[in-house]
């Protein structure tokens, strides 16, 4: 039987926490529902899950490759709630009382780090499970990572169509959810649809790719997730 490794996305992981439970604070008025939310979800999948390595990845404050590439890339989100944000070095503190790996990366996000741990840890015959709230993570799927998520979907190449406002990634004007998935389903990826772009029906969708291309493919660039990140793969640390 081989050997499991749970990664958790860590500020995502915080994030639902944080909405989907009461405002909870403690008695010097700090702020802690989205830390007790955390660890319940740690304690569940643990249970569930029972895997003999764990680590949880965090996002870092600095521009990542990808803003190298677009400046404004997640130029759109708003900032963390600071009822949020005070309870981030509080779990990370908890973590480390309690021995949890915890990893980051200046110049790239949680999602490469786990993207990363989780190629490495197939690599070592591991099965590897990904916790996290974001759909992104379901491009790392494969026959030995599995990513705890209630649904799938072709997450590249859907931004790289119709983009995400949430990232601020552009996509290409004029083809929104209905319209990338109608042409993801007939061609299967941006570069199939482009080579037979004249025999796309919709006179707008067939225009804008043709004219938008490059676009596309910076979209899908920034939405996919990097898995060659310059990270340890720290066993026993784990």
């Amino acid at each position: 039987m081989c050997e499991k490794i749970l990664l958790i996305d860590g500020h995502s992981i915080l994030n639902r926490a944080f909405y989907g439970l009461p405002d909870l604070t403690n008695s010097e008025g700090l702020h802690t529902g989205a830390v007790y939310g955390f660890l319940n979800i740690l304690f569940k999948v643990l249970g569930e899950e029972k895997p003999e390595y764990l680590a949880v990845a965090f996002d870092r404050s600095e521009p990542t490759f990808r803003h190298a590439k677009y400046p404004e890339y997640k130029g759109t989100r708003k900032p963390m709630p600071q009822e949020l944000k005070e309870q981030i070095p509080l779990l990370k503190e908890m973590l480390e009382k309690m021995e949890i790996a915890t990893v980051s990366l200046a110049g790239f996000e949680a999602d490469d780090i786990l993207g990363t741990l989780a190629k490495k840890g197939e690599e070592k015959g591991m099965d590897v499970i990904i916790l996290s709230g974001d759909r992104d993570l379901l491009q790392l799927a494969t026959k030995k990572t599995m990513i705890r998520l209630p649904r799938t979907a072709q997450v590249i190449e859907l931004k790289a169509l119709m983009g995400d406002a949430a990232d601020n990634i552009p996509g290409i004007p004029g083809v929104g959810e209905k319209t990338a998935t109608r042409l993801l389903a007939e061609y299967g990826s941006i570069e199939n649809a482009f080579s037979h772009v004249e025999e796309i029906s919709q006179k707008r969708a067939r225009e804008s790719l043709r004219e938008n291309y490059q676009m596309a493919q910076l979209s899908k660039e920034l939405a996919t997730i990097c898995t060659n990140s310059p990270i340890e793969f720290e066993q026993e640390k784990f």
